[in-house]
C-alpha cells in the first residue's frame, strides 16, 4: 500500500489531532529504539514454551486476554485468561491496570500468578509494580509510558487522549512477534489464526485442533508438528510491525481536516445535549479505557460490525455515531443511518466503495489497515502474523477525542507530557 508519510517528526499543521499524532510518532520512535530489548523479551518468553510450557494472556487487566486471544495473526495455542501457571515452564503474559487507581498488593489475580511456579512477563514498566517491592519475581517488562502521558483532561480522567493504551497494544504485539520469531530460530512455528473474514479460514483453523470422543475440552497445540519456516532474525518482525503502524499513522496525518471535523461534530453534539455513541470493532474497546462508572464523555457500544445493530434505533437527528469498522461497507445501511439525521463518522479497512456517495451527515475516515487484520509476512507460512486494527483504531480514536476536547474548551485542564519511555 502507498500511504502518505510525514517526514521525521513533522506534522504539517498544528491541531489537537496533529499534536496527539506527533506524540504517537515520538512514541513509535521510542519503541523502535527498544526493539533489541523487546526481541530479548520475546526470546525469554519462547524458551520455557519451547521446553513444553503453556502460554496464557493472564487477566490482570480486562482488555488484554480479549486483545491477545482469538486474534487474526495471533497465537492459536493459548490457555485462557483465568488459567494459572502450573509448572516452571508455563508463561503468563499480561498488561497492567492504571497504577494510579490500582494496588498490585490487593489484586487477587496477580496474587495467584505470584504464587504460581510460572514465569511472568509484563506489558508495562517496573515502576508500575513498585508497591510490591523487588521486581525479581518478574521475568521481563516491555517498558512503556507513564499513565499520565497524553493530552487534555476531564475531571478525574487524566489524560483524555492517552498514549498508554497505544503503547500497551503496540509493545504487546511487537513482543509477541519477537516470540514467534524466536520460536522459528529454534526450529518451531507456532500455529497462527487466519482471519475468519477470509475465505477458507474456518476449515483451516479447525484443522489444527485434534478431536476425539474421549474427553473435552479440546485444545489447539502451540506448535505445528511438521512445518519448517526459515528462521526470522531477532528484531525483524517487530521492525516490520512498527513500519506498518507508522504507515497507518502517516495516513492519519494526511487527514487532519477529517479528524478536526469529526471532533467538531462530537463537541457540537455534546454541547447540544445529544448522544455521541462510539463503536470500535475488535477486541480491546472499550475495556482498555478503564472508564469511570460516570463522567466519560462518550457512550460506548459493543464490538458489532453489523451497522443495523451497532447504531441503535433510538439514535436520532443531531446524535453522532463514530464507527471504527472491520467489515466491508454496507452502502444501504450507511444511507439509512444518514437519512435518520445521525451524523455518521465511519471507516472500513475495505475502503470506500464507489457506490457510497457524499452526504452532509457522512464523514469518511480512511484508515487502511489490511482486510484480514494481520500485517507481517512470514516467508513460507500460510498467513500473516500480528493484527493491526487495534493500533489503527487507537490512534484514530484519541486523535478525534483530542479535537473534541479542544472544541469543548477542556484545554484549561490540559496536560501534555511525553517522557522518554523506557
Amino acid at each position: 500500500m502507498d500511504w502518505p508519510k510525514a517526514k521525521g517528526d513533522i506534522v504539517p499543521r498544528t491541531t489537537p489531532a496533529a499534536t496527539y499524532l506527533r506524540l504517537v510518532r515520538r512514541s513509535l520512535a521510542g519503541i523502535r529504539r527498544a526493539l533489541p530489548a523487546l526481541a530479548a523479551f520475546g526470546e525469554g518468553m519462547a524458551r520455557p514454551v519451547l521446553a513444553g510450557g503453556n502460554l496464557a494472556p493472564a487477566a490482570v487487566t480486562e482488555f488484554w486476554p480479549s486483545e491477545f486471544s482469538g486474534r487474526a495473526g495471533g497465537l492459536m495455542g493459548l490457555k485462557w485468561g483465568q488459567w494459572v501457571p502450573e509448572r516452571r515452564t508455563d508463561v503468563a503474559y499480561f498488561a497492567l491496570p492504571d497504577p494510579r487507581r490500582w494496588d498490585p498488593r490487593r489484586d487477587e489475580r496477580l496474587a495467584k500468578l505470584l504464587k504460581s511456579p510460572g514465569q511472568l512477563f509484563v506489558i508495562g514498566r517496573k515502576e508500575d509494580l513498585a508497591a510490591l517491592g523487588a521486581a525479581r519475581r518478574f521475568a521481563g517488562f516491555t517498558g512503556g509510558p507513564a499513565a499520565d502521558d497524553g493530552l487534555y483532561a476531564l475531571g478525574d480522567i487524566r489524560p483524555l487522549a492517552a498514549l498508554r493504551p497505544f503503547e500497551q497494544i503496540v509493545r504487546g504485539w511487537a513482543a509477541a512477534g519477537e516470540f514467534i520469531a524466536a520460536c522459528t530460530r529454534a526450529g518451531r512455528m507456532p500455529i497462527i489464526w487466519m482471519s475468519v473474514w477470509l475465505e477458507g479460514a474456518l476449515v483451516r483453523n479447525a484443522s489444527f485442533t485434534p478431536l476425539d470422543n474421549l474427553r473435552e475440552p479440546w485444545s489447539t497445540p502451540m506448535f505445528h508438528k511438521d512445518r519448517y519456516i526459515p528462521p526470522l532474525a531477532a528484531g525483524r518482525v517487530g521492525a516490520e510491525f512498527l513500519d506498518f503502524v507508522e504507515g497507518m499513522l502517516g495516513a492519519l496525518e494526511g487527514q487532519l481536516d477529517v479528524l478536526a471535523r469529526a471532533g467538531r461534530w462530537l463537541a457540537e453534539a455534546r454541547r447540544a445535549g445529544r448522544r455521541v455513541r462510539t463503536v470500535a470493532v475488535g477486541h480491546s474497546y472499550p475495556m482498555i479505557l478503564e472508564r469511570p462508572k460516570e463522567g466519560y464523555p462518550l457512550e460506548w457500544g459493543g464490538s458489532v460490525s453489523d451497522l443495523a445493530r451497532a447504531v441503535p434505533a433510538d439514535l436520532g437527528r443531531g446524535d453522532v455515531a463514530l464507527h471504527l469498522g472491520y467489515s466491508p461497507v454496507n452502502v444501504e445501511d450507511v444511507q439509512r443511518i444518514c437519512a435518520r439525521g445521525i451524523r455518521f463518522i465511519y471507516t472500513s479497512p475495505y475502503g470506500r466503495p464507489a457506490a457510497l456517495g457524499d452526504h452532509r451527515n457522512l464523514l469518511w475516515l480512511d484508515l487502511p489497515w489490511r482486510p484480514g487484520d494481520a500485517c507481517v509476512d512470514v516467508p513460507g507460512y500460510s498467513v500473516r502474523i500480528l493484527p493491526s486494527s487495534s493500533s489503527a483504531h487507537t490512534m484514530a480514536y484519541f486523535a478525534i477525542l483530542a479535537e473534541m476536547a479542544e472544541g469543548m474548551g477542556w484545554q484549561s485542564n490540559a496536560k501534555c507530557v511525553m517522557r522518554n519511555a523506557k
